[in-house]
């Protein structure tokens, strides 16, 4: 007989992963072996291989002196094992090789992480007993030749429970011993209304150990879980903090209606109707069939009722008739997709199916239903860990996907008012898209538009918002060309579901042209102001003027020069003075405000937002332009430069006390005039636009805001110009 050559050491990875069959042909075999006892084969304490090859080097150094083993009690060969460390891979433990360099054959079936939690739930259970002052009884029973490791029981003198981790085993209610149930093992409908309350186990992975904790599921109310030290052991057995809210919710008395005046008695017949009626409800609510079913039967029986009550019970039974059979229809359909499910070898959509099963098909199955059942289970048990974590990694991004739906839709309801993209909805815009990304195909047609024009919206960047620069008094006198609304009616949206419905503020189309004017206003205001021409004189000959008078008219030319762009490069570096320092503050209210309407001795209002307040600091240009105008026709306020009268000649003094003539107010050089309000603001002096602090308040809650900082500095430099 020829014997094989040892494997060598660069394919020792790939006999690691070879199983024989028991044709003794090779196969390869996925499943990497995660779980291990400590000492020798028949020890009961388990052990969990990291994954990751920086915390297997971390493990190795923990268990320098330990051995580890494929025990008996987690269904393995008995033979020692070692570890294997890959980086492109996950780590597993390994058999050791067999001298004669043949495949080791090991029969073990589970091998994931979860393989070892029967001997986890048995130390848990002993530790949590014992902390009690009670001594238990631990097996690993195997009814009806169940695999190792689906049940364990325990027993102590006041108590037992019966451990379901998996499906091998249906759990018996009226036994002496209260089953407590796996994840994946289903409960129906009916068994939850009658005990009011299972419970559930789960185990999770903490470092190398599994940690133990216990769940308490009711009709009606989700599972919740908790630690195994905040249970305890009762007169009804098993509790957790859950249990007691479940307990006072049955126990707790029904609150009596009051009636006025004296209460009319009812046949017992028709109250046992009405009675009827309301679990005919209920059962079609929860949709249990068998419940309807049960109902509609006791309703056929129901004697002693006549009148419109027996058509009421009449037609409710026609109407539960017709949903029944839409359940067995939907109930048929759901086990044939399953069947196909399995035959074409889809995991992902066996899994969806059985959890859909479980909670709608899990009592009354005929022995057809029953054989496809258990051929889907028996396949998912079948499945490898690397395919098993496929199954699941793809089960939550459903749910990913399913919550960024949720949250698209969410988003879009709270965007329904708006049919334009502005700086304000950056935040919310960019989360709608975010969310629908995620979605992928879970969104309907209607709302995939919507993103898409919201999209849209975003990739041509924000608009600025101008219902801030204008009054509503001013715009609501014009039409929009948008929304095509007339005077004095307020903008409508022109897209979306809520087509039709008053938006939060008017169209930019609509504001546009007032802004636009403005703009135009204050550019006129600015020309003139740099080419104003001195006044012509009349027909007759000027008389001779001062020298005064030469020196004023001379820097009108200079002025009207500088506006046609022939300055010298010295003068282009002269500041030009504002409107507010050219007019004497007396006269700066004495015109109606062209703007803003602002009668007479009345500040203009602040429609720009030029400061904190409702009123401006500064009258409108427009105002002060006006004030020019006025006095550039000779009102009575004129100023004494710019009169066509010569004026009056002081008398001469003396040669000797002659001096250079100084010149008049008028033809200085413009400044600021005294008493002006403008000023420079500090930070404290104005409302915070972040927190809305007001002035002289500190910001909350770390203290002053740099946004208010900046805000004073840009509110100083808009008035000083």
């Amino acid at each position: 007989m020829s014997r094989e050559l040892p494997w060598p050491s660069e394919l020792r990875w790939f006999h690691d992963e070879l199983a024989v069959t028991g044709m003794g042909e090779c196969v390869r075999d996925r499943r990497r072996i995660q779980t291990a006892v400590l000492g020798s084969a028949d020890s009961d304490e388990p052990l969990m291989l990291p994954m990751e090859a920086i915390a297997l080097d971390a493990f190795r150094h923990a268990h320098e002196s330990n051995t580890f083993w494929c025990g008996t009690l987690l269904g393995g060969c008995g033979g020692q094992l070692t570890t294997k460390l890959y980086t492109d891979r996950a780590c597993h433990f390994a058999h050791h090789p067999d001298p004669d360099g043949l495949p080791h054959v090991c029969g073990r079936r589970a091998r994931g992480v979860n393989s070892a939690d029967h001997l986890y739930v048995k130390s848990a259970a002993a530790a949590w007993l014992a902390h009690h002052g009670e001594q238990a009884s631990i097996e690993y029973s195997r009814p009806g030749g169940a695999p190792l490791g689906s049940v364990v029981d325990i027993r102590w003198p006041r108590g037992a429970l019966r451990v379901h981790l998996d499906q091998a085993v249906a759990p018996v209610w009226d036994d002496d011993a209260e089953p407590v149930l796996g994840t994946m093992v289903p409960v129906d409908r009916e068994t939850l209304i009658r005990r009011w309350y299972v419970h559930r186990i789960r185990l999770g992975s903490v470092g190398t150990a599994r940690h133990v904790q216990v769940g308490t599921e009711a009709f009606a109310r989700p599972t919740e879980w908790f630690a195994l030290d905040e249970c305890e052991m009762t007169e009804r057995g098993l509790s957790t903090p859950a249990v007691e809210q479940v307990v006072e919710g049955h126990n707790a008395p029904r609150p009596t209606l009051w009636a006025p005046g004296k209460t009319k008695k009812v046949p017992a017949p028709e109250a046992r109707a009405q009675a009827l009626l309301r679990r005919l409800v209920y059962a079609r609510r929860i949709e249990s069939a068998s419940l309807a079913k049960q109902v509609c039967l006791e309703i056929e029986d129901l004697t002693g009722v006549e009148g419109e009550l027996r058509e009421q019970l009449e037609a409710a039974v026609r109407h539960a008739k017709v949903w029944l059979v839409e359940q067995d229809d939907a109930r048929r359909g759901l086990f044939a997709k399953l069947k196909k499910a399995v035959a074409d070898q889809k995991p992902g959509q066996v899994r969806r199916l059985l959890i859909r099963i479980n909670a709608t098909a899990a009592e009354d199955r005929t022995d057809a239903e029953a054989v496809v059942y258990e051929r889907a289970v028996r396949y998912f048990a079948s499945l490898d860990d690397q395919t098993r974590e496929a199954v699941e990694a793809e089960a939550a991004t459903e749910k990913e996907q399913k919550t960024a739906a949720s949250r698209t839709r969410s988003a879009l309801y709270a965007l329904r008012g708006y049919d334009a993209y502005t700086s304000d909805l950056r935040p919310q815009v960019e989360g709608l898209l975010r969310f629908a990304a995620l979605a992928g195909d879970r969104l309907t047609r209607g709302e995939t538009r919507r993103v898409e024009v919201w999209k849209s919206r975003a990739a041509n960047g924000p608009q600025a918002p101008l219902s801030r620069q204008v009054a509503r008094r001013n715009w609501i006198k014009r039409s929009c060309p948008r929304c095509l609304v007339d005077q004095g009616e307020n903008c409508v949206l022109v897209d979306g579901p809520d087509k039709g419905k008053a938006r939060q503020d008017p169209h930019n189309e609509r504001l546009r042209p007032i802004v636009d004017e403005r703009k135009a206003a204050q550019k006129l205001a600015q020309q003139q102001q740099k080419a104003r021409k001195p006044v012509a004189g009349h027909a007759e000959p000027m008389p001779l003027v001062s020298k005064e008078r030469e020196a004023g008219l001379e820097r009108r030319v200079q002025e009207a020069q500088k506006a046609n762009g022939e300055e010298t490069q010295k003068e282009r570096k002269k500041p030009t003075s504002r409107l507010h320092h050219q007019v004497p503050r007396g006269d700066w209210y004495s015109e109606v405000c062209p703007r803003c309407d602002a009668g007479p001795t009345k500040l203009c209002a602040n429609d720009d937002r030029l400061g904190p307040g409702e009123k401006r600091q500064l009258p409108h240009n427009e105002r002060l332009l006006s004030v020019l105008q006025r006095i550039d026709r000779g009102g009575p306020e004129k100023p004494a430069a710019l009169s066509d009268e010569p004026p009056r000649q002081a008398p001469q003094p003396a040669p000797a006390e002659i001096r250079p003539p100084r010149r008049r107010r008028a033809e200085r050089e413009a400044r600021g005039t005294a008493g002006s309000a403008v000023r420079t603001w500090s930070a404290e002096e104005v409302t915070c636009p972040r927190c809305r602090a007001g002035p002289n308040t500190q910001c909350t809650p770390n203290g002053m805001h740099t946004e208010r900082a900046e805000w004073a500095r840009e509110f100083t430099r808009r008035l000083w110009g």
